[in-house]
């Protein structure tokens, strides 16, 4: 198969379903075959988000998947990655689907293992305290991590689409993954967007767990070393210590670099945890 879409849905589908003609109708006059897959991170599916299943009735093109709980976007994202036949897959956030047809116009992807269609983020915000919190967010994450200028809105090969999936992780995040399987990256800007954060599912404690999540997978050891300093910290206001406060220190940097080794190893594949996590249609 030529092309595949992924997108992760929650709690709402409206604008795939307004956009889903003009999208199939771009995909086809670029594609010869092609697959939309909808994966629904959730258990419990809601009336608008029901209306997925008559659009696979009516469309060869659409599939729609359940997961059997939330377990939020980037795994969620992974299972359609997983369930993707395409040499190429794009994902995209729910909310702009009806951005898709800008990937149909231009080929630029194939020479790239992943290419990213990225925008300028302050235009969306409507509130002005998320916005200074997200650009506090991305500098703090930029310096941490080194992350590069990425988005949910990417395309990538069939090859390293194999290479994310067949790594193990604790918490996933796909950029992280991305960055740290290939150097062949490309990008453009969308440079008009008709959308605001009040589209977006992500609230403040989901951002920060995010934050957390990218931090952890990125370096293990240095967030390692940062949490072995409360206990550190705590021993040393206790007791005035400072040769003791060592020990404990590096005591607790060993313990919990231990603990998460131990449960990167004991932990189940990534294919094992997706086909877990995908909800058994029925006919």
């Amino acid at each position: 198969m030529e092309f595949s879409v992924v997108i992760p849905i929650y709690h709402t589908a409206s604008n795939s379903i307004k956009h889903i003609q003009s999208v199939i109708a771009a995909l086809q006059n670029k594609y010869t075959t092609f697959e939309i897959i909808f994966i629904i991170d959730n258990n419990y599916v809601s009336a608008n988000v029901q209306e997925l299943f008559l659009l696979e009735m009516k469309y060869k093109c659409i599939k729609v998947h359940q997961l059997n709980k939330n377990y939020g976007q980037q795994f969620a994202t992974l299972c359609g990655y997983y369930l993707a036949s395409g040499d190429y897959i794009l994902t995209v956030d729910e909310d702009m689907t009806h951005y898709i047809p800008l990937a149909c116009k231009t080929k630029a992807y194939t020479i790239y293992d992943v290419y990213y269609f990225y925008y300028n983020k302050d235009l969306m915000y409507e509130s002005d305290i998320r916005k200074k919190l997200s650009n506090i967010y991305k500098s703090i994450i930029m310096k941490v991590v080194n992350l590069k200028r990425s988005s949910t809105f990417r395309i990538i090969s069939q090859s390293l689409r194999d290479k994310l999936i067949s790594n193990k992780h604790i918490y996933w995040n796909i950029d992280v993954s991305i960055f740290n399987n290939t150097n062949s990256i490309g990008s453009e800007e969308i440079e008009h967007i008709d959308f605001s954060d009040n589209n977006s599912a992500y609230n403040y404690k989901k951002l920060f767990q995010m934050a957390f999540e990218i931090a952890y997978e990125h370096n293990t050891i240095f967030m390692n070393l940062i949490f072995a300093m409360v206990p550190a910290i705590i021993y040393f206001w206790k007791y005035h210590d400072t040769m003791r406060t060592t020990v404990v220190y590096i005591f607790f940097a060993v313990l919990i670099t231990s603990i998460f080794v131990g449960l990167k190893i004991l932990s189940p594949s990534t294919t094992s945890k997706i086909k877990k996590a995908l909800k058994q249609k029925t006919i």
